[in-house]
């Protein structure tokens, strides 16, 4: 153990239940601070929901799946304590920015073992959705040897294990991708969604025009997020109003 995580909780000052969302920082799992995801998390209290922003270990402390781990106690900890955060223990969400956006996206298809962990919706922000992608493959990146013990010629069997979509199941919970326009064409996560698509997993996929793949820093491109983050959510989490569309796969 790496002694507790911290999270910082936003919410309404009402006593009402509300959906949560987790809300994971970026920066290749060597750095970076749940204090990112400040501005985030206060434009989802805006839209109804209680965000949580928390911490996770670090790949200089620990590499893959540890940071995982963190993910599950983060969600399994609200579940617990729902009602001290006026949460719905049955609608917690889980979003994240590019090292974020993949742990968001791999809590979601990961079976853990325990049903309090796996959260009820998840969106991937810049995330990588599949490891055994050529460009990761061939990275010299040492963030990414860092991060999996190894660049993937010397373990290759830990890329699949860590890959989000060899995890990808029919049980799984809705899953949408947000990306850049100018980020990496693997941003997409195209072989991810038509997976999802094929056994009927819910997914979509909503492109910011002119954002990199840092796409929360400039508020309109993070306000475009929001949106598309409230209405992924409602749609599948959300009060089932009989005028609600469905996010459709693309």
């Amino acid at each position: 153990s790496t002694g507790d995580l911290l999270l910082d909780v936003f919410r309404s000052d009402d006593k009402q239940s509300r959906p949560a969302i987790l809300c994971l920082h970026g920066g290749f799992w060597a750095k970076g601070s749940k204090n990112f995801m400040h501005p985030l998390a206060e434009g989802l209290v805006e839209k109804g929901y209680v965000a949580v922003c928390s911490n996770y270990r670090l790949t200089d402390v620990a590499p893959a799946p540890a940071q995982l781990h963190d993910v599950f106690s983060a969600i399994r900890f609200l579940r617990e304590n729902a009602s001290d955060f006026g949460i719905n223990p049955q609608k917690v969400g889980v979003t994240g920015s590019s090292a974020g956006g993949y742990l968001a996206v791999m809590s979601a298809v990961f079976d853990s073992g325990d049903k309090r962990t796996r959260p009820n919706v998840a969106v991937g922000m810049g995330a990588q959705t599949d490891l055994l992608s050529p460009h990761i493959q061939n990275s010299t990146v040492l963030n990414w040897s860092r991060f999996m013990g190894g660049f993937y010629h010397e373990v290759p069997q830990n890329y699949l294990k860590q890959s989000p979509i060899a995890h990808l199941t029919i049980d799984d919970p809705p899953i949408a991708i947000i990306c850049g326009e100018y980020d990496k064409p693997s941003t997409r996560a195209n072989a991810f969604r038509k997976k999802a698509s094929q056994i009927g997993v819910p997914t979509g996929l909503t492109e910011i025009p002119g954002a990199p793949h840092g796409l929360l820093k400039a508020s309109k491109h993070r306000v475009i997020a929001i949106n598309a983050l409230d209405n992924f959510f409602k749609a599948h989490v959300g009060k089932k109003d009989t005028n609600s569309k469905q996010t459709t796969p693309r």
